[in-house]
């Protein structure tokens, strides 16, 4: 079964999961090799809805039954779970270790029925229907009352993680705030009492009046390169309009966010060649009762951001990197931004 332990020294959680090391592989050699990655023997087609658990939630065309085909977006329980919903919400100890049970909820997000379509070639119909799946399922995930977090990410190549080739998110909700998270709030926080003002809309209307930075925006969305990017050509999407919780965003809202990812992933595809890469959400946890600190929430609208980031991985990350976390990275910001910017796409 999996579960949680604390890591003292470090101040993160580590889930403990078997499961995961079960979990199938479509990319022994090369992930375009179309021979190992063939739709036949893919569980993500329609019409082999019964090779996966039973859908917890899809986007569907009318008259349509759930564990059919018909579906534009379908999501599943992960086969090979970090954490389960049937596990036991508790924290216990082992001397001075301490330790949580695996519950949670690690579900596929099956993003398109076409298996040969990725997210560097997506419509903006098919980016629409992905993330309003996303807002609806944790909004789902939301109504859990130990469910602190959900994480929603997309691994898009084999060296970014992905070990199915039919195009796939995922979501992990978690029974913690992730430390990352936590520190985000906190910077948050720190910054909003000192200024009255949020950080991220602050640093958006830098990045706008700077310019070179800047990959896009659009009426609502701004897509740039950090100024302190960890990974070469990292990009950050970020709404115009001060709101904290993703769950909250209007349909017009995600309209524009696909356009704007539209334009990131498009760009980074032409001019790397399909880089593989990651992509998070991240946004404000759900309002929950914290006995070990009642003020958390505390202004949590006013002081955080919802945003997504996207890390290439163009670098390795090896020694130096994971044993001080300073990240060297060979592009500046400003260099990457100005590439992309000359790219020309087509988003028709």
């Amino acid at each position: 079964m999996p579960e949680l332990r604390y890591n003292i020294l470090n101040d993160i959680w580590v889930i403990i999961s078997k499961e995961r090391a079960k979990r199938p592989h479509d990319y022994p050699l090369n992930w375009e090799d179309k021979k190992k990655t063939g739709k036949e023997n893919c569980p993500f087609e329609p019409g082999k809805e019964y090779l996966t658990p039973q859908e917890v939630f899809a986007i569907r065309d009318p008259d349509t039954k759930p564990d059919e085909p018909g579906w534009r977006v379908r999501i599943i329980p992960n086969k090979f779970p970090a954490l389960k919903p049937e596990e036991q919400f508790f924290r216990t100890s082992e001397a001075i270790h301490d330790k949580m049970g695996g519950y949670g909820f690690h579900e596929v997000i099956i993003d398109t029925p076409d298996h040969e379509r990725h997210i560097n070639n997506f419509s903006i119909d098919e980016l629409v229907l992905m993330f309003t799946a996303y807002r609806e399922r944790m909004k789902q995930l939301y109504e859990e009352k130990n469910i602190y977090y959900v994480q929603i990410f997309k691994n898009h190549g084999k060296e970014a993680g992905k070990s199915l080739y039919h195009s796939h998110s995922q979501l992990i909700a978690l029974p913690r705030i992730p430390k990352r998270i936590g520190t985000q709030i906190k910077q948050c926080r720190s910054y909003h009492m000192e200024k009255e003002r949020c950080l991220l809309c602050d640093e958006i209307n830098f990045e706008l009046r700077e310019g070179i930075r800047v990959v896009h925006d659009n009426d609502h969305f701004i897509v740039y390169s950090p100024f302190a990017s960890a990974f070469p050509f990292e990009l950050r999407v970020v709404p115009k309009e001060h709101l904290d919780d993703f769950t909250m965003v209007t349909d017009n809202m995600i309209y524009y966010l696909s356009k704007a990812v539209q334009i990131a992933v498009k760009k980074l595809d032409k001019l790397l060649k399909n880089p593989p890469f990651n992509m998070m959400l991240h946004t404000s946890p759900p309002r929950r009762n914290l006995p070990y600190d009642p003020n958390y929430f505390y202004e949590i609208d006013k002081l955080f951001h919802w945003y997504i980031e996207i890390f290439p991985r163009m670098a390795i990350h090896a020694g130096f990197e994971l044993g001080t976390e300073f990240f060297i990275n060979p592009t500046p910001p400003e260099e990457a931004a100005k590439y992309l910017r000359e790219i020309k796409i087509n988003t028709e």
